[in-house]
C-alpha cells in the first residue's frame, strides 16, 4: 500500500493538542506572575474598594493576557506543523484552533487560581488595610459601548494560530504542505500505462 492510500496515525495529533491544552496552563502562571495588581482598600467587612485611578493596572493585567495568548497561538501553531506533520491541512488547524481555544481557557483560569494564592484575599483582611489583586479576566460586561463578553480575551489564540497556519501553509513549497500524500511527477510517470508494440 502506497503512503497516499495509508491514514496518518491518531497518535502525534493526540499528543500535539495535550501539549497545546497543557501550555495554556503554563500561560497562566506566566500572567500571574507578571501581571500589574490593582491595590484597593477593604470599606468595611461586606465591601472594598478599588479606587478609579488603578484602571491603567486593569487594563495593563488584561493587555498582558492578551499579548501573552497571542503568543500562545503562535507557539502552538509552530509545535503543531512539525509535531504533526501528517496531519498538516484543514484537520490539522481545526485541532489547533480548537486546542487553543481550550488552552485560553484553561490559561484563564489557572492564572486566576494562582494569583488568588499569590495575593491576600481582601475579605480576609481588617477594615481600613490595603490590598492587592488582578483584574478579572472574563470581561463580562467590562467594554462601554462595545462588545462586552467573557469570549473577547479568548479569540486572541486561535486568531494568532490562523494567521500564523495560513502562513506556513501558503510559504510551504509542497503542494501537499510536506506530508507526502500526493503523487510526485516521477511516480506518476512510472504509473501511467505505455503503449505496447503489435
Amino acid at each position: 500500500m502506497t503512503d497516499a492510500g495509508r491514514r496518518p496515525a491518531v497518535g502525534p495529533l493526540i499528543a500535539v493538542v495535550g501539549a497545546v491544552v497543557l501550555l495554556g496552563s503554563v500561560v497562566g502562571m506566566i500572567w500571574a506572575e507578571v501581571t500589574p495588581a490593582m491595590s484597593g482598600r477593604v470599606v468595611d467587612a461586606d465591601s472594598a474598594l478599588i479606587p478609579a485611578g488603578q484602571f491603567p493596572e486593569e487594563f495593563a493585567g488584561v493587555g498582558t493576557f492578551a499579548l501573552l495568548l497571542f503568543g500562545y497561538g503562535v507557539v502552538a501553531v509552530v509545535i503543531a506543523w512539525f509535531a504533526s506533520r501528517r496531519w498538516r491541512g484543514p484537520l490539522g488547524f481545526v485541532a489547533v484552533a480548537i486546542s487553543t481555544v481550550i488552552g485560553s481557557l484553561v490559561a484563564a483560569w489557572v492564572g486566576t487560581m494562582v494569583a488568588d494564592w499569590r495575593f491576600d484575599d481582601p475579605r480576609s483582611s481588617p477594615v481600613g488595610s490595603t490590598f492587592e489583586v488582578v483584574p478579572d479576566l472574563w470581561l463580562d460586561g467590562a467594554v462601554r459601548g462595545g462588545l462586552a463578553g467573557p469570549w473577547v480575551l479568548f479569540v486572541c489564540a486561535p486568531l494568532a494560530a490562523s494567521l500564523v497556519y495560513l502562513g506556513l501553509a501558503l510559504a510551504s513549497r509542497h503542494g501537499d504542505l510536506g506530508v507526502g500524500d500526493l503523487l510526485d511527477a516521477g511516480t506518476e510517470e512510472q504509473l501511467r500505462p505505455t503503449a505496447q508494440p503489435m
